[in-house]
């Protein structure tokens, strides 16, 4: 199908980006298409992508990358031409089996655009969704004039990874405002969609008739628009973006080859919701970017503690004596994560995930980056409700996440209920405990989500051990020369030691564990009391040898382990 859309070309989207010509073409696929006449230049900027069928006009079209589709021969010239007049950087054509006509050349110079040759089996809606995206790409967002929805996009993308389905955000009147990247998975409604920067009239009216724009219209609930093979249609969900009473616009979920992940309802209402003040933004021409960078920016100061929170809760409508649950995640990535743009870029994909779960979880969630961890802040609730009920929510919904990231990330992401703050200004506190509850966890990278709670003894014991480690003057002298003994005689008298006074002076169980005869196991502890001179009548110095042994047989808090493994 070469006719791209029944849309006039007026209807092209402005992303009101800008990006080298070079740049796109470097971010588009090989072969897909590649310059062949040079007026302009790869210098030169585009800040649009315009798709135009045969005999549509293009109209003004300053910076434009015109997708001429089904122009051939005389009327190849004639859209390079008009594309000149209408201030494009450059044009794309289909060169066909016949080549690229004569007189092009003359005319690309003449009109100072580049032409580019695509091949003959690619289709438009694909080169334009691979263009538009590089213009929506954060480098290309920069200087973005007010009233773009820029970071639509990444939000779009974010829905995307986590559903498995291909995403478009619309306004009110239907027109698209972002989308994801979904390569081959597009159904040919999504692709008339893009290209005509709106949804058919057709399919439109078969909604209007169902009442599925009422339902959306009405609230959060997730409506559900059932596959139509005769037309090629996919099975799609979608959800309203509303602010109070007001409809603001729709997300669409594509369902592609994979069917569309479990929680997708969950992920819709999460991603309307931080789509909701953007939408905002962009119905009043207000500054989208900068709104969720500021939010971002408050975030992050109240987790950190770097700004005062009273004034911080002002800023987001909270109130300074409310009381916050904070949840630290770690994505544990490899030892080399290779260069500080890619881990950037990973962590910001990562943090997008955790936006759209954590809005989906609490409409009022806050969440922020530090110390290359990402950190959910969920302001209390006055409900009076079972506490336990919630903490086992709210533990679920961690473990959801969790599952959520690892599959993303492919690496063992692990996260810490950190407990709630009982006033904004203790929300720093409660971070640090997030922080060192993910530090001891990094040891069983197996377990996906703790409490701060349920590990409060060893963390106890891990700050005591970590005292213990930065004063060596400290330590019992006959406990290092029975750690200095195994070392050399790569023998087990301080792990044997350690596990038997661990036992209670259980000699069976503690022999069993080692597995080891008892008597072995007694032999042990006699000779490791006469190396050392621990006296095991003294609870002062059973508790001694307890913690020095420890920090020598388990490691340092660090998690480095000196001792030798036979």
């Amino acid at each position: 199908m070469d006719h791209p859309t029944d849309h006039p070309a007026s209807d092209a989207f402005a992303t009101g980006a800008r990006a080298r010509l070079g740049a796109v073409l470097a971010a588009i696929p090989d072969g897909l298409a590649a310059v062949v006449l040079t007026g302009a230049g790869q210098d030169a900027e585009v800040t649009d992508v315009a798709v135009i069928g045969p005999g549509e006009e293009l109209g003004p079209a300053p910076g434009a990358l015109v997708l001429a589709a089904g122009a051939r021969g005389a009327t190849a010239v004639a859209a390079v031409e008009d594309a000149g007049r209408a201030g494009a950087t450059a044009v794309v054509l289909k060169a066909g089996p016949a080549g690229l006509p004569e007189g092009l050349a003359d005319a690309a110079r003449a009109a100072g655009v580049s032409v580019l040759a695509t091949d003959e089996r690619a289709r438009w809606d694909r080169l334009a969704e691979e263009a538009r995206a590089v213009l929506a790409a954060p480098s290309a967002r920069r200087g973005v004039p007010a009233g773009t929805p820029g970071d639509l996009f990444s939000l779009a993308q974010t829905l995307a990874t986590v559903t498995h389905g291909a995403a478009i955000i619309e306004d009110t009147a239907g027109h698209v405002l972002a989308y994801s990247r979904s390569g081959d998975e597009a159904d040919e409604l999504r692709r008339l969609t893009i290209l005509g920067r709106s949804c058919p009239e057709p399919y439109l009216r078969l909604l209007r008739e169902r009442g599925t724009f009422t339902r959306l219209r009405a609230g959060e609930d997730v409506v559900e628009i059932e596959e139509q093979p005769e037309h090629g249609y996919r099975r799609r969900l979608a959800v309203g973006v509303i602010a109070g009473p007001r409809p603001l616009g729709t997300i669409w979920l594509q369902e592609g080859r994979r069917p569309l992940d479990a929680r997708s309802d969950e992920a819709l209402r999460g991603a309307a919701r931080l789509a909701a003040p953007q939408l905002i933004d962009h119905h009043y021409q207000g500054d989208a970017s900068a709104r969720v960078a500021s939010r971002a920016e408050l975030a992050h100061g109240l987790l950190t503690g770097r700004f005062d929170a009273v004034a911080l809760a002002g800023h987001l409508g909270l109130d300074p004596g409310q009381g916050a649950t904070v949840v630290a995640v770690d994505l544990r990535e490899p030892e080399h994560p290779g260069t500080s743009a890619a881990v950037d870029l990973r962590r910001g994909e990562a943090a997008g995930i955790v936006s759209v779960h954590a809005a989906a979880f609490r409409r009022d969630a806050l969440v922020a980056q530090a110390c290359g961890q990402i950190y959910v802040m969920l302001p209390a609730k006055e409900t009076g409700g079972d506490p336990a009920a919630a903490d086992a929510e709210l533990h679920r919904w961690a473990a959801a996440l969790v599952t959520s990231l690892r599959r993303h990330t492919g690496t063992p992401v692990q996260a810490a209920l950190a407990g709630t703050a009982p006033r904004l200004d203790a929300v720093p506190a409660a971070k640090k405990r997030g922080h060192r509850t993910l530090r001891l966890m990094a040891r069983t990278p197996d377990r996906p989500v703790a409490t701060h709670a349920e590990l409060h003894a060893s963390l106890v014991l891990d700050e005591v051990l970590r005292l213990l480690d930065a004063h060596p003057d400290t330590r019992h002298a006959g406990l290092a020369i029975l750690v200095d003994h195994d070392t050399e005689h790569r023998s087990e008298l301080a792990r044997s030691l350690l596990a038997y006074l661990d036992g209670f002076g259980d000699v069976t169980r503690t022999a069993e564990a080692l597995n080891v005869h008892p008597n072995t196991l007694r032999y042990r502890v006699r000779k490791a009391v006469a190396l050392s001179g621990i006296g095991l009548d003294d609870p002062d110095q059973r508790l001694v040898a307890m913690l020095q042994l420890r920090l020598a047989v388990h490691g340092d808090p660090s998690g480095n382990t000196p001792f030798p493994t036979p």
